[in-house]
This record gives C-alpha cells, sequence and structure tokens, in this order.
C-alpha cells in the first residue's frame, strides 16, 4: 500500500530490521533499541489517534452475509491523515495506514489498502476488503482481478478538512475467492475512461 505509516507495517519493518541485525552479528543492545524506537512510535501513533476526530467517508457495502463496514479518516495533531476500515459502531483503526496530512494521497491520484481476514492462501480468506481514496478527477475505481476481469467500485464524494476525494470501499465476493480468484491492481479512471493511476495489491 503506498502509506507512508502504519501500526502494521511498522511492526513489519521493524521484524525485517532485527532479522537483518542478528544476521550481520549486531549486538543485543542494537536490537533492544531497535524495538524501543518501533514502540515509541507506535504509542504515539496511538496517542494520536485516540485524540482525533473520526469521519465517515464511505461504506464497505454488506454482502454474502458479512455486515457492512465504514471507511473512516482521522487528521491527528503531528500531522497524519489516516484511512481505515473498521465496524460501523467502533471506528477503531486497526488495518489501513497513514500519509502526511498536507500530502493524503502520497503524491498520487489515488491510495488504497487491502485487508483480509484469514489467509494467507485463498481458500482461508473469509472477508477481503480494499478501500481507499483518490483524487476528484477520478471518474471511477476498478479492481483487476488475478483472471484479467474487472470489479467494479462504488465512490463517493467525501471531504477532510481542506482536501475534496474520492472516497470508496469494496468487499471481495465470496464466489470469486472460491473460484481462487485475487485483486491484482486497483485503478482510477479519468471522465475519458483513461487511466490516471494504478496501484498494485494481492493476497498472500
Amino acid at each position: 500500500m503506498s502509506w507512508t505509516r502504519s501500526r502494521s507495517r511498522i511492526r513489519r519493518l521493524s521484524v525485517g530490521t532485527a532479522i537483518a541485525a542478528v544476521a550481520a552479528g549486531v549486538i543485543a543492545g542494537a536490537l533492544v533499541a531497535g524495538r524501543s524506537a518501533w514502540t515509541d512510535e507506535a504509542s504515539s501513533l496511538e496517542v494520536a489517534l485516540a485524540e482525533a476526530p473520526t469521519v465517515k467517508l464511505a461504506e464497505v457495502p454488506s454482502a454474502d452475509g458479512l455486515p457492512a463496514r465504514g471507511v473512516f479518516a482521522q487528521v491527528t495533531s503531528d500531522g497524519l491523515f489516516c484511512l481505515f476500515d473498521a465496524p460501523l459502531a467502533s471506528p477503531t483503526m486497526g488495518g489501513g495506514g497513514c500519509n502526511p496530512a498536507a500530502d493524503p494521497l502520497g503524491g498520487r491520484a489515488m491510495s488504497a489498502s487491502l485487508s483480509y481476514d484469514g489467509g494467507p492462501s485463498l481458500d482461508s480468506v473469509s472477508d477481503a476488503r480494499i478501500v481507499g481514496v483518490a483524487t476528484t478527477q477520478a471518474a471511477s475505481v476498478r479492481v483487476l482481478l488475478s483472471d484479467g476481469s474487472w470489479r467494479a467500485v462504488k465512490t463517493k464524494k467525501a471531504r477532510v478538512g481542506s482536501h475534496e476525494f474520492q472516497a470508496f470501499g469494496y468487499r471481495m465476493r465470496k464466489s470469486d475467492l472460491k473460484r481462487g480468484l485475487s485483486p491484482t491492481a486497483i485503478v482510477a479512471f479519468d471522465v475519458d475512461g483513461a487511466e490516471i493511476d494504478r496501484q498494485t495489491t494481492g493476497i498472500g
């Protein structure tokens, strides 16, 4: 995903750094310092998110017996724009991620993230969701699947502060997952049907 900071991504990077450090024979004290830096950053983000107002931008529609979820945004006091999906009744950030509030799209026409329950193999995924925001120049957003077929994504105009977006939430069909299909890209198009941005993704 294109987000520059997220709790899940920070965790993956810290583990990779620790493994590399062990391979290089770095002393244990350096590893402890690395873990401490990650803990401090994660704690700081948690505090900032707890204090930031939550704005609902769109919904991940209900389907296949699964309830609708909200697509939520928060702008933190330390200058981050964070986007995530969560149950409508409890909008607390779990997956998703953050970009600088001054540049919520990270210099692109679209920012999106994929999250799923279960996995990593497709046959054990129970729910897969894609959420994101795109520039107002995006007339449509579609998901490209691994067999080359497309799925349309409903977008909704949204505003956070001075920024306007096309926000969206998409839930993978269980029938597609059972057929072994996974998302390979999220693509935004302008009013003429020209591609304006593409973000690769995938399950597993």
